[in-house]
């Protein structure tokens, strides 16, 4: 239920949130919420992170009954690399500072 909050707060708080794209590897059952639901759709409030960048967002949902653990599922995630200069694997739980992607390319740098 925290990822469509991660990936929100990844947007939010990055300096440069048109430079991301963020891949999702989505393992739910039914019933669960999942990574692009929200409460309030699109339509109807399009400011909303999720709304504003989703044409930055892949998805690739799969039933969790089937999962095989975590190193398959970050397996997965990265198969969705496309060439970006820099890449970070986390899990959907997790909460950023401002300025994160700025932070972390400059740790990478110098």
């Amino acid at each position: 239920a925290r990822c469509p909050e991660t990936i929100s707060f990844a947007f939010e708080r990055a300096e440069y949130p048109e430079r991301l794209f963020i891949g999702v590897v989505d393992q739910l059952v039914p019933g669960d919420i999942g990574c692009l639901d929200i409460d309030i759709p699109c339509s109807e409030d399009p400011n909303q992170m999720i709304c504003k960048y989703r044409g930055q967002i892949s998805v690739y949902k799969m039933d969790a009954r089937t999962a095989t653990g975590p190193v398959a599922a970050r397996h997965i995630g990265d198969r969705m690399y496309r060439g970006q200069q820099f890449v970070l694997q986390m899990d959907a739980h997790c909460i950023f500072i401002n300025k994160w992607d700025s932070n972390l390319v400059t740790q990478v740098l110098y």
